[in-house]
């Protein structure tokens, strides 16, 4: 039996602790425990950011990896890819808009928020979430942890693992008033779930390429901005259908058709190498 990862151990615990305690505010706050407002939109900025800060204290005071954090920004410049994984990426909107259609023709009024009708507020939405949970939480999750859980196990494995958490990490959200009560949880985390094979999958396909993560992670949120919350059970079927899919197509051990995952095992983060 392998022993435990202490610095991916370290790396959850201080991404939920983190996040966790300053997520307590706005959920005090919704008790009624807190009278001031609070700036929600100021700490999910910084919330977000969580994952990456997380890898950052654990490659410099844990590993203590001399270049580590340099080698973990690399992900964000590998832009040469195949270019189907840039229109790949755009896949979760695709899914959004087969919900709506599929909504309309069941239930016979549109779940859709109208998201695209207002240019100024979408183009508002779309620089919100870029520098939230596109760029503030893929260093942590995918630039970090995914190498080093794909080390351990099969790529499936490590996107069900990674999902889950990922999911459970949001969990304060349904508790602060800001809407997400509304969702299904256990909705939200099967998208999660399905979400983290097909970032996975993109991942070990594109050399480690934090662009691709980040670009899917984007468009994730613009998926789920743009249909109602009631549909979400809807959403997250068509994400379990394209997970199935994937794994159909790639093989649960790779999640892709490398010959070999462009991991460094010994030191279990992307390789840099093109």
């Amino acid at each position: 039996m392998s022993k435990p990862d202490k610095p991916l151990i370290y790396f959850f615990l201080i991404a939920f602790i983190l996040a966790w305690a300053l997520m307590a505010l706005p959920v005090a706050q919704n008790y009624g425990l807190l009278a001031e407002d609070l700036p929600l939109e100021l700490l999910l900025i910084i919330g977000s950011w969580v994952p990456n800060i997380a890898a950052f204290i654990v490659i410099g005071f844990v590993i203590k990896r001399r270049g580590g954090i340099k080698n973990l920004l690399l992900g964000w410049t590998k832009w040469k890819m195949h270019p189907g994984w840039y229109f790949l990426a755009l896949s979760p909107v695709l899914f959004g808009f087969i919900v709506i259609g599929l909504y309309s023709m069941i239930y016979g009024y549109s779940p859709s928020t109208g998201l695209f009708a207002e240019p100024i507020e979408f183009l508002g939405l779309l620089v919100l979430i870029t520098i939230t949970g596109a760029m503030g939480e893929e260093l942590g999750w995918r630039g970090f942890a995914l190498p080093r859980l794909q080390s351990k196990m099969s790529a499936l494995q490590a996107s069900v693992v990674l999902g889950v958490l990922w999911s459970l990490w949001h969990l304060p959200l349904w508790f602060a008033g800001m809407g997400f009560e509304t969702i299904p949880f256990w909705a939200y985390m099967l998208i999660g779930i399905s979400f983290s094979i097909l970032i996975t999958a993109a991942c070990n396909s594109t050399n480690g390429s934090l662009v691709a993560a980040s670009l899917f992670h984007l468009f994730l949120n613009v998926s789920v901005n743009m249909i109602e919350n009631e549909a979400m059970p809807l959403l997250s079927a068509v994400f379990v259908l394209a997970g199935v899919i994937t794994v159909a197509l790639l093989g649960k051990e790779k999640l892709s058709k490398v010959k070999t995952l462009p991991i460094n095992n010994e030191h279990q983060i992307w390789v840099q190498t093109t």
